[in-house]
């Protein structure tokens, strides 16, 4: 489903408010105008209604014409160009028995009388809306009549609506200004967007160069900033699987070439049967090594990758520890090593994923019993926030101790088959775990995990 525009979505948006805005003032103002145009009406009802209360008490007193008046004639044409209604306005008078006494002679035989009104002084008039009349019933100062006045109701309707339409029509007219200033501004200020948006797709996959902000809107600087964030993961990872590739096909490249040579001469070997059978061996040695190589390499690949948010649990390092001992056993007594676990502090727990640490101190477990004599000891002791893995062999130079952890470094002329990778992969689980390590000696090999101030029992 196609997602609307925010342009459109803010012009809608902001044409709702305002036609909301409009019909809310217009429904005030109609019902302003209607009392308004009541009391208008009311005065001229009754100012009309004292007009007759007058004549009908002096009628009889009124003097007789003095002799015939010419009275102007007036023109037809401009009689109809004046705009009047002339049944707009009716009246009527009674007796006090309800009789009509007189009319308009038109609309004002259709008006009502009502008796009962006029009890007190105080109340000589009453207005009431009746049918499509709206009435004013004026009891006469003699109290002897009733005049009814009655105004239209679709007079006062009309005059009503052309009011409203006449104040409307400039809410409209401004309606649509403001909403063509609304778009062309919405435009405008979309178009460092669009800048952004060219920007980004012209750049190149691997470009590491963030976004200037200069420019661009305080309320999409955030979304830059990310982007610029998102290049940077998207760079390093790039260059990690650069490194990778590189590293890979430079170790692999080796035991390749040994593994073909001990082929050929499995091949040539004919009918020497020994030869034949230490050439298989050897091919099954370099098989065996290659694999451990690629299986460190495709480890500290996702390890360089990967950002541990998820799958966290605290977990007991006597558990993870005891478990690798465990597993490490049989090659330990290969070479009558034996480890020994000191928990100073059993209960000690991390915040991690178990799998990553189990590697780590697998790694660090198995160096050390691939790296000492035969007969010696590795002792493990878990600390406070501390784990010691320690063992007495004979340590390591201090210019071998400084280079350790970098990857593929071995140290020269070392004979144990390995990848240089073990302490790497150990390095950077605990980076991912923002867990210290530090390499030393002190009556033999040391390796420290600091945990302090980390995600220990819980804490952050």
């Amino acid at each position: 489903m196609k997602s609307p525009s925010l342009r459109l979505r803010l012009t809608m948006f902001i044409s709702g408010i305002l036609l909301l805005a409009c019909l809310i003032t217009t429904s005030i103002s109609y019902f302003e105008l209607k009392n308004s145009l009541n009391q208008v009406f009311d005065s001229q009802q009754l100012l009309f209604a004292k007009r007759l209360a007058a004549l009908s008490f002096h009628g009889n007193m009124m003097p007789k014409p003095m002799g015939p008046k010419k009275i102007p004639e007036i023109d037809e044409d401009e009689l109809e160009s004046l705009q009047f209604d002339d049944d707009a306005l009716a009246f009527a008078i009674f007796n006090r028995k309800g009789e009509m006494l007189m009319n308009d002679g038109e609309e004002g035989k259709n008006l009502y009388f009502y008796g009962g009104f006029f009890s007190s002084k105080n109340h000589r008039a009453m207005v009431n809306e009746q049918d499509k009349w709206r009435i004013l019933w004026l009891l006469s100062n003699d109290n002897r009549s009733v005049i009814a006045v009655g105004q239209k109701l679709d007079y006062q309707q009309d005059i009503l609506a052309d009011l409203v339409y006449k104040q409307l029509i400039p809410w409209l007219i401004t309606f649509v200004i403001v909403i063509v200033f609304v778009v062309f501004l919405i435009g405008r200020s979309f178009s460092p967007i669009k800048i952004l948006a060219n920007k980004i797709a012209n750049r190149k996959p691997d470009e590491a160069s963030t976004i200037n902000i200069e420019g661009i809107p305080k309320e999409i600087s955030p979304f830059v900033l990310a982007l610029n964030k998102l290049f940077g993961r998207i760079s390093s990872m790039i260059t990690h699987e650069r490194q990778f590739i590189s590293d890979a096909a430079h170790e692999l490249r080796t035991p390749l070439a040994a593994l073909r040579v001990q082929t050929e001469v499995a091949q040539l070997s004919n009918d020497d049967e020994e030869s034949r059978n230490r050439a298989l061996n050897n091919l099954l040695i370099g098989i065996d090594r290659t694999s451990h190589l690629v299986d460190q390499l495709l480890t500290l690949s996702r390890l360089d990758s990967l950002e541990i948010k998820d799958e966290l649990k605290q977990v007991r390092w006597l558990d993870i520890i005891t478990n690798v001992a465990e597993e490490l056993k049989p090659l330990a007594e290969q070479k009558h090593i034996q480890i020994t676990i000191t928990p100073q502090n059993s209960d000690e727990t991390i915040i991690g994923q178990q799998l990553l640490l189990s590697i780590m101190v697998r790694n660090i477990i198995n160096n050390a019993i691939r790296y000492i004599a035969e007969n010696k000891q590795i002792t493990i002791t878990i600390q406070q926030n501390r784990i010691i893995f320690a063992d007495n062999g004979k340590g390591v130079d201090s210019e071998i101790l400084r280079r350790l952890g970098e990857r593929f470094y071995r140290p020269a002329g070392q004979k144990e088959k390995g990848s240089g990778l073990g302490l790497s992969i150990v390095k950077k689980i605990a980076e991912l775990h923002k867990i210290s390590v530090t390499f030393a000696n002190k009556d033999g090999f040391v390796v420290t995990l600091d945990c302090e101030n980390r995600y220990v029992s819980g804490k952050k």
